[in-house]
């Protein structure tokens, strides 16, 4: 069965956006001594975080890697759980989550609170996509990408269906 969808968002697109993204993200950031340890949600957000990463230019960003899991199938369950955790002491340093896609917030609640708990300097996001009309908690990202406006499910460029889709270089919606 061949899968029916609608590009949303084009490599082209994609590229500059995240040029744009990385510039806004480093002049948020104090001249300080802290490490900046940005931190890749995998598996959504590799293909962004690599391209983002590439685009920065500071020698205090640091790269990790969380591993959590809320999804089955094609829908959050809101319990979210710790499947591989970060290797590295965010104590004092800023971290910047770099996400794939916020939609019910669940996942971002949690990082947030538990970054808090680790006792970072200051937590901020940045998504490659923000869906706020799915928002279930009241949490916003610092930098989007792109917003959705209308539900929709979407995959490529590190989105999938059912581990599907990832590698496509351009954001389609899937078209029931």
């Amino acid at each position: 069965m061949q899968l029916k969808t609608n590009v949303l968002y084009s490599a082209k697109m994609i590229e500059d956006r995240v040029s744009s993204l990385a510039q806004q993200i480093q002049q948020s950031y104090p001249k300080d001594e802290k490490p900046i340890i940005c931190l890749c949600v995998l598996r959504g957000a590799v293909l962004f975080f690599a391209d983002l990463m590439k685009k920065m230019d500071d020698e205090r960003i640091r790269f990790d890697f969380i591993t959590l899991s809320s999804y089955e199938s094609t829908s959050t369950t809101g319990n979210i759980k710790l499947v591989q955790d970060l290797r590295s002491d965010v104590k004092d340093a800023h971290v910047l989550i770099v996400e794939d896609i916020i939609d019910s917030g669940y996942t971002l609640r949690y990082l947030k609170d538990y970054f808090a708990d680790k006792q970072a300097s200051d937590v901020k996001v940045v998504t490659l996509l923000d869906k706020p009309m799915a928002r279930k908690v009241d949490i916003k990202p610092d930098f989007t990408a792109f917003v959705l406006e209308r539900p929709a499910f979407i995959v490529g460029y590190g989105l999938d269906l059912d581990q599907k889709y990832r590698n496509i270089d351009c954001i389609m919606e899937v078209i029931e």
